[in-house]
């Protein structure tokens, strides 16, 4: 995704006598750069977005001090919403790198919680509706069948009703040896952090979550370095590194 910045071992106290004090101004062409680069990620969702946004404002341009380190800055940048340590912990969360299943969020698949048996007549709410477009049964059911992708063991969930078992059990079978064949998951969710910004971005997500957290193995923490289907890999750029002290990041209130 293009040079990264660095956020520098946050969790450090920070060396007054070394600290440079910027009063102001910062790197507005820097920032509209980077900027620039957020807004044209298709990854990020709004609060991702947010939090970039707030970061790289922090890096480049926020006024720094003994009493306003960078992460006092991304707070201050994002507002109200991020009063204290367990505000910017929950939004660090949110880019955890991780994979989520195609029903973590509801309404994301039409046929979620749906049957997929076929359809034999038409039903009564008319040619448009979804069941008799695509064909299936729709009923809701909790019973499924996961799917595993053999290339990036991504699900696809089979929902069937009491009326389909017989087309669930037959479906388990049919995938059961690709399903355990499959490679862990490729990572689908997080991780823009890491692929704007260096720093210690292990202990940062371990600060957010638990201190035995892992990153998906063998994906890596970064977004920018997770094979997508169909797409080539993001170009490697050289990093800008600019070392920054921290604060403690232990403290509950800001």
């Amino acid at each position: 995704m293009g040079a990264a910045l660095h956020l520098a071992h946050a969790h450090q106290q920070p060396v007054k006598k070394r600290r440079p004090k910027r009063t102001g101004g910062g790197n507005g062409g820097e920032f509209a750069t980077i900027a620039h680069r957020i807004y044209q990620d298709d990854r990020a969702d709004t609060q991702s977005r947010q939090l970039l946004l707030a970061a790289a404002y922090a890096i480049t341009m926020a006024p720094l001090d003994e009493d306003t380190n960078v992460w006092r800055a991304i707070c201050n940048a994002i507002g109200p919403s991020v009063a204290d340590w367990n505000g910017l912990r929950s939004r660090i969360r949110h880019d955890l790198p991780c994979y989520l299943p195609p029903d973590h969020r509801w309404g994301s698949d039409r046929l979620n919680q749906r049957c997929r048996g076929p359809r034999v007549r038409m039903h009564p709410d008319g040619p448009d509706d979804f069941r008799n477009q695509m064909k299936v049964c729709g009923e809701k059911t909790h019973d499924k069948v996961v799917e595993k992708d053999p290339v990036t063991g991504w699900h696809t969930n089979h929902f069937f009703c009491a009326r389909h078992r017989d087309h669930l059990h037959r479906v388990a079978d049919q995938v059961a040896e690709q399903n355990a064949a499959a490679p862990p998951p490729v990572p689908n969710s997080g991780g823009l952090l890491p692929s704007y910004f260096d720093s210690d971005w292990l202990w940062m997500y371990r600060w957010a979550t638990t201190q035995t957290w892992e990153p998906p193995e063998p994906y890596g923490l970064r977004a920018d370095d997770w094979p997508v289907p169909g797409q080539d890999p993001v170009p490697q750029k050289a990093r800008l590194r600019l070392v920054l002290g921290g604060g403690d990041l232990d403290a509950p209130t800001i």
